[in-house]
């Protein structure tokens, strides 16, 4: 299965790298995503790592924004990490029998539309 989601990663995306971990970064309409693998191939996990900082707004427009994207974008985790990084987090347990490339282009181009929204959200709000 990882096979498979690479491959539509590199159909969809010309700059592919794959690291020494099995972690594929690619970009997809300029925005820079990563694909983790899972040992047991059962989830699919893509990323948009580092949307923006949290450091660089107040703790009121960060909570209002993630909180709008996890309500009105779907499948979508907006998340706050440790170290002040927003990153998009998109999982998706894989059934017997599903398509990987409608899957994969899928997560990709919701993950893209998340990160839109979200830097339009923030647009709309003043930094600290």
């Amino acid at each position: 299965m990882n096979e498979q989601v690479l491959e539509e990663i590199k159909r969809l995306s010309e700059k592919v790298t794959v690291l020494n971990n099995g972690w594929c970064h690619f970009e997809y309409e300029h925005v820079h995503f990563v694909s983790i693998p899972d040992k047991r191939q059962e989830m699919i996990r893509i990323s948009v790592p580092h949307i923006a900082n949290g450091n660089d707004y107040s703790r009121e427009i960060l909570d209002t924004v993630i909180n709008e994207t996890n309500q009105q974008v779907k499948f979508i985790k907006a998340i706050l990490l440790n170290n002040g990084s927003l990153t998009l987090d998109y999982d998706h347990q894989v059934c017997q029998g599903e398509k990987m490339d409608k899957i994969v282009s899928h997560m990709i181009t919701t993950l893209y539309a998340a990160s839109e929204y979200i830097k339009m959200k923030f647009q709309k709000e003043y930094k600290r």
